[in-house]
């Protein structure tokens, strides 16, 4: 089948007829890919080799396509012909969506939202997934029931790039879960970041004693969680923690630098990387256990996918283009999305 390869580190993406056609286990699904959005793990993962299996290494974490084969225990879950989304097993072979088709593992499988298209349906994969550890778990916030959405709790909850696709997302958790939220995000971005829920963002390119100033004088310092969506936040974070009493909690999706506890709080590292694999039975537990309720949530207009620009007229060559595209631009706050399959 076709798809987009690279064939070793930091060698040029291109396209190539010779992959073979996936089979699924008994836990898993295929999927005809239909649509993916351009993610920076996929040019980490092809520059750095970093959660690579074996090359060559197809990219396409953010998947939205149409079940064509269903492993035997997956048919509790999934049939032929249902569309689905969600976030790819990283790095693995037959995993990936730049290519005809690919492998999900059922149980962190997302189904496709009844009030999203296919394209929309390939924003949220990674971003809300990710979120949803580093909120939910990380920082011990309880999902609400679609139906009976808490009241305010007049407490506040600051999310660290507020633009990104995790970012946004988070916002979004929190609100829904009653918190006021403060978010940083550059000035070009603050009306979207607003528009996600958050109450109020302040700038990250300012010096960082003049960003924690700045959340303290807004928040009135009532403040006990701190969510990194930009993976670049534990410094800011530890200067706010000073000012902060206990108890105090930080998630970060900065998951290399094996970030400790810091200044009486409690750190925790979201590691999307082992979503899927059996070596790591936890976090899709954790997952499996919050797809339902989130896709509720998308379902009740509760929880929105993001902006996003459908790049070029469709096929892989544009895929590489898009790639080309995000990594000489350094990113977007709307997802660059590329069309894969036909329906």
């Amino acid at each position: 089948m076709k798809g987009v390869i690279a064939e070793k580190n930091g060698a040029p993406f291109q396209v190539t007829e010779d992959l073979e056609v996936p089979e699924p286990s008994p836990d898993q699904i295929l999927v005809k890919s239909l649509y993916t959005a351009v993610n920076p793990i996929d040019l980490m993962m092809a520059q750095t080799g970093l959660l690579v299996v074996s090359w060559p290494f197809v990219p396409g974490v953010d998947a939205s396509g149409v079940v064509v084969k269903v492993g035997e225990n997956a048919a509790s879950r999934f049939k032929i012909g249902d569309y689905i989304c969600g976030c790819t097993r990283l790095g693995t072979k037959g995993h990936s969506t730049c290519q005809e088709y690919f492998l999900m593992d059922a149980a962190v499988t997302i189904s496709k939202p009844a009030n999203l298209s296919p394209v929309e349906a390939a924003t949220i994969g990674v971003g809300l997934e990710t979120a949803a550890l580093g909120v939910l778990d990380g920082l011990d916030v309880n999902l609400p029931d679609p139906s009976d959405i808490p009241e305010e709790k007049h407490e506040w909850a600051v999310v660290l790039g507020g633009s990104s696709s995790v970012g946004k997302f988070g916002v979004q958790l929190f609100k829904i879960s009653g918190y006021n939220v403060i978010a940083s995000c550059s000035a070009n971005s603050a009306e979207l970041v607003k528009s996600q829920g958050a109450a109020a963002v302040f700038d990250y390119k300012k010096p960082v004693e003049e960003q924690v100033k700045e959340v303290l004088a807004i928040t009135n310092g009532n403040i006990h969680r701190v969510f990194d969506a930009a993976a670049t936040g534990d410094e800011f974070a530890k200067a706010l923690f000073k000012e902060l009493p206990e108890p105090k909690y930080f998630s970060t999706t900065n998951d290399w630098t094996n970030i400790t506890d810091f200044e009486g709080g409690h750190s925790y590292l979201v590691a999307l990387g082992p979503v899927g694999r059996p070596s790591a039975p936890e976090v899709n537990e954790k997952l499996s256990s919050y797809i339902p309720a989130l896709v509720k949530l998308i379902e009740a207009g509760k929880l929105l996918a993001g902006p996003y620009v459908l790049f070029g007229d469709g096929g892989f060559e544009d895929a590489i283009q898009a790639l080309t595209h995000f990594e000489q631009s350094g990113g977007s706050s709307k997802k660059i999305v590329v069309k894969i399959g036909d329906e």
